[in-house]
């Protein structure tokens, strides 16, 4: 296999890549949204600040206004706007003692500002008692209730520009961080697309190194596809060639019985008998005995050897053709049970190498069938179909499992070459405790 498909792409450092990749934007992310929130808040908590400084200052107003208008008036109902800030003021002075503890940089005007507020409400307070405004302190600083209104103006100021100042902060590094975060979020983003890229050439290679392995796969498959059916050929041939010489042998065989051996057979047994009819009286009766039995033996001989060459060369195929040669082997097969035989009316349409495998293939089949299946009836059948001959074999024996059966036990692998030497098809069935069935279709 060549050099470059034995190289594998291993992209493992790309995926170990994007999986940084993934926990980098997630941590961004996370990053981003929890300093959001903590601006989100810390903005909320500085503007309730700067809210409660605006309010302070509407109380303080609202009852030096409520205050004036009393002394205007006369009248109490004017003086329900400072009796509610005078009720209000020391919640929110205690919640901005809350939002600015000891130790903090406005903690001092904070002080400052408490003692300023404590003295404009002790100075309406004094105004409301006497039922008009005290005598400034004086004449440089004005009324005492105007100083101290402007001092708590400035003082209000200041912690109010301060917490401005933070709340501008605060959104500057929000800003600053952000837009660190947004920088790295472009070159994440960058990797992100050069990893997608890098994955997709990746793929590719994939992709065209497995249609070459395909390719070289095919290629390689088609010559060992190529390969083993010139060798299946070989072997066929072979297999026909020994089958046929198995057939000339079996002939020769048969000759050789026939002429030399039936003949001598038939010699010694016309001799035999022309000396017990010559000795006649003029020898015991045991020897009578003995050349009765020897004549008898010989006979018995004879009748084996053409046996041997009925089975060798059938004579009956030659002479009468398939239907006769094979409606002679079941009779001779009903010696061990019952054969039912349906043949065709007619001769067949065969060749003489065609009717001996059909031959062939039966008497192979009886001969497992007397071995193996333990069978009390067989039917021997020999039907001309269109465009073909089909011979069939069945028996109500045991049976057997064909999946375990070997090719080469019990004469298959001989049968079903036989088949295979004219274009036929065998046909083998069979399961355990139902018997067995082999049909060849010949075509014709």
């Amino acid at each position: 296999m060549p050099s470059s498909v034995k190289r594998q792409i291993r992209p493992y450092w790309l995926l170990a890549f994007g999986c940084v990749m993934v926990l980098a934007l997630l941590g961004i992310t996370y990053t981003h949204s929890r300093m959001n929130a903590e601006v989100v808040a810390l903005s909320d908590i500085n503007q309730k600040r700067i809210d409660r400084l605006d309010q302070l200052w509407v109380l303080l107003v609202d009852a030096q206004a409520s205050a004036l208008s009393f002394l205007l008036m006369r009248n109490d109902i004017y003086l329900e706007p400072y009796r509610s800030a005078a009720a209000r003021l020391e919640p929110l002075m205690a919640s901005m003692n809350f939002d600015i503890p000891p130790g903090s940089d406005d903690h001092a005007d904070l002080q400052d500002l408490k003692r300023l507020v404590d003295a404009k409400f002790q100075y309406l307070g004094d105004m409301l008692s006497q039922g008009k405004a005290p005598v400034a302190v004086s004449e440089e600083h004005g009324e005492l209730g105007k100083q101290l209104m402007d001092e708590i103006r400035v003082r209000l100021a200041i912690l109010k520009a301060r917490r401005e100042k933070a709340h501008q902060d605060l959104e500057n590094m929000y800003l600053a961080r952000a837009g660190k975060i947004q920088y790295v979020g472009y070159a994440l983003g960058a990797a992100s697309l050069l990893l997608i890229l890098s994955l997709f050439v990746v793929q590719q290679r994939q992709v065209a190194l497995r249609a070459r392995i395909q390719e070289l796969l095919k290629t390689e498959n088609s010559r060992l596809e190529a390969k083993v059916q010139v060798r299946t050929v070989e072997l066929s041939n072979l297999a026909t060639n020994l089958t046929t010489a198995q057939e000339a042998e079996r002939q020769h065989i048969a000759r050789e019985l026939h002429d030399e051996m039936g003949s001598a057979l038939t010699a010694a047994k016309m001799d035999a008998s022309w000396l017990r009819r010559s000795l006649g009286a003029h020898v015991d009766d045991s020897i009578q005995e003995r050349m009765l039995r020897l004549i008898e033996n010989i006979g018995s001989t004879i009748s084996l050897t053409r046996r041997l060459v009925d089975d060798l060369q059938p004579p009956l195929l030659k002479g009468l053709g398939l239907v006769e040669a094979l409606r002679s082997l079941g009779q001779q097969f009903e010696i061990d049970m019952p054969v039912e035989m349906h043949f065709s009316e007619h001769s067949v349409n065969l060749s003489p190498e065609q009717s001996l495998a059909l031959f062939r293939v039966a008497q192979e089949s009886l001969t497992n069938v007397r071995k193996y299946a333990k069978a009390s009836k067989v039917e021997l059948s020999l039907i001309e179909q269109p465009g073909m001959v089909v011979l069939s074999v069945r028996d109500n024996g045991i049976g057997f499992n064909t999946e375990n059966i070997e090719l080469h036990g019990h004469g298959i692998a001989g049968m079903k070459h036989r088949a295979q030497m004219f274009n036929a098809r065998l046909v083998l069935a069979s399961c355990m405790g139902q018997g067995t069935r082999i049909e060849v279709h010949m075509p014709i």
